[in-house]
């Protein structure tokens, strides 16, 4: 097969701010004591944007504030066509307990990706955040953001929910989803609430942090029947690598006649690739195939110096075909997204 010509990264983020968001949400909220109080909830009492001063000073980098055009730079110099654009702050949104402000919140960051992200460019894609509180008005949220901002799949934020997606409660969302034919992101980053609140190293929580609470979901997902209720409901399963699922697949088979591997082989269910990964990446190819992989740059969670060295090496590995290649990078992504 011809190399690999086409690569989209499958997950990258913004970081959105309050004063960015506050003018794109309705006239009843223009008002400055609005910004008395942080939009989103803190993801889990550990203030990232510190790191630099706390540890590092000028020996780590300056984390970006990416726009428009600092992301089609970035696309440009390292040769992705495109990519699809994730919240930060928005990623602990399953926090928020007020159903009026969450959807009102809702519209307003999904109007703002839009004038200032998708409009700039169609190479900039984005997921849209869905008040997830109330399957209902979530639903009604992701076809407002499909049909006229032209988004492609919503939000499921791993932590901080009263009750977990595998939940009849948010069959609204999943039917209203599979209707559409777009997909849903079940993404972490958050810590608390996963049973290592203890810990007093942010490295140690960050270790765990993406992959207990993608796992705890897709668990709630599989044994509550998710994928026979909606066969054809797409979901992915971002930034926690894959090495997890043949693992969790297998033990929720041994216990429950094999009704993991029957959704993931019927539906279409979706994991990160961690370009990365040299020991659970061959394994997890064997086990579930590579039709269902994602790469995802992180950007600007990465570093581009990293993700550009990350990119060369998975390019050059002789372990992996380059069919695997191509569905990683670009296939599976363009499948996911309804790009192609």
């Amino acid at each position: 097969m011809a190399q690999v010509t086409k690569i989209i990264d499958g997950d990258g983020h913004i970081y959105e701010r309050d004063d960015e968001i506050h003018p794109y949400l309705d006239a009843k909220f223009q008002y400055d004591g609005l910004r008395n109080f942080a939009f989103f909830p803190t993801l889990d009492g550990w203030h990232r944007g510190s790191f630099r001063a706390q540890f590092g000073g000028e020996a780590l980098p300056e984390v970006p504030h990416p726009d428009s055009n600092d992301w089609i730079q970035f696309l440009d110099k390292y040769g992705m066509s495109s990519t699809i654009i994730y919240p930060t702050a928005g990623l602990g949104s399953g926090f928020i307990k007020d159903k009026f402000w969450f959807t009102e919140l809702s519209k307003g960051y999904n109007n703002f990706v839009y004038d200032k992200y998708l409009k700039a460019s169609p190479r900039l894609k984005a997921v849209a955040l869905l008040p997830v509180v109330d399957p209902s008005a979530a639903a009604q949220e992701l076809r407002r953001a499909v049909k006229e901002l032209g988004m492609v799949g919503g939000l499921l934020p791993a932590v901080g929910l009263r009750r977990p997606y595998g939940d009849a409660a948010f069959d609204p969302l999943y039917k209203e989803a599979q209707s559409l034919g777009v997909m849903l992101a079940v993404h972490g980053a958050p810590q608390q609430g996963l049973g290592f609140d203890f810990f007093e190293s942010f490295t140690q929580g960050f270790v765990l942090e993406h992959p207990f609470s993608v796992m705890i979901q897709f668990t709630s997902m599989i044994t509550d029947k998710v994928y026979q209720r909606y066969p054809d409901l797409k979901v992915a399963y971002l930034e926690a690598s894959c090495g997890w699922a043949p693992y969790l697949i297998e033990r929720i088979d041994q216990r429950l006649n094999g009704i993991a591997t029957e959704q993931v082989r019927n539906s279409p269910i979706y994991f990160h690739a961690e370009l990365k990964d040299k020991m659970v990446l061959n394994g997890v190819i064997s086990a579930i195939g590579d039709e269902r992989l994602l790469y995802a740059s992180d950007y600007p969670h990465e570093q581009p110096h990293e993700i550009a060295e990350d990119l060369e090496h998975f390019l050059a590995r002789e372990d992996l075909s380059q069919t695997s290649k191509q569905r990683i990078l670009c296939d599976n992504i363009e499948a996911i997204y309804n790009m192609s």
